[in-house]
């Protein structure tokens, strides 16, 4: 696992859906509450490429920029990553990212897709830290699967937090998928607390 430092950081927090809701949410305050600069931004539906080709989602963005500024759409394009470290200058980039893979079937694809954007992280001279994709109840048998080829693209370059671990989708309720139901939402705050938790070793 790699050190990072030992000082209130400039974080930028990227996501997928999970963040774009209560995980993404609770994991931006831990944060803020430690004493970090943050700017998080959320894309519902993403995989890495989006944010290198600003793909829109259609079904929720939500960003908190570093003045602490909230906003909430249904439908918007996906920042381009460049952008996000050219403007925020970032200390570290924290990713979270994972289910929107499943369904794509090619392994390289999607040890590609992260390799590339790790690379762009590193070029810019940030360091990166990785949370993977929680359990799921609709596609808890492709987790091990995601969980192989995350570590893999990732390999040495940024720790990686093991979502599913610490995570077990409720068996009723909620869409199977996602944390928003009354079952699924403390699910995800105790998630955020345990990968804060995680990031913290590496970055108090």
């Amino acid at each position: 696992m790699l050190s990072l430092n030992t000082h209130a950081a400039t974080v930028l927090f990227v996501g997928d859906s999970h963040s774009v809701g209560p995980f993404g949410w609770a994991f931006d305050q831990h944060l803020r509450d430690a004493g970090h600069t943050v700017g998080s931004y959320a894309s519902c539906g993403s995989i890495l490429k989006w944010w290198s080709t600003g793909q829109k989602t259609t079904c929720g963005y939500f960003s908190r920029d570093i003045k602490g500024t909230k906003t909430s759409l249904k439908e918007s394009p996906t920042p381009l990553i460049s952008d996000l470290l050219f403007d925020i200058k970032p200390d570290v980039v924290v990713m979270e990212f994972g289910g929107n893979y499943v369904k794509i079937p090619s392994d390289d694809f999607v040890i590609n897709d992260i390799k590339s954007f790790i690379e762009k992280v590193k070029i810019s001279g940030a360091k990166c830290f990785y949370i993977t994709n929680p359990d799921t109840r609709n596609y808890r048998e492709d987790i091990p699967r995601l969980a192989q080829l995350i570590k893999t693209a990732v390999g040495e370059d940024c720790p990686i937090f093991e979502s599913y671990l610490v995570t077990k989708y409720p068996e009723i309720g909620g869409d199977g998928i996602h944390y928003w139901s009354p079952l699924g939402t403390p699910i995800a705050k105790n998630w955020a607390k345990k990968a804060f938790e995680a990031f913290s070793v590496h970055w108090k």
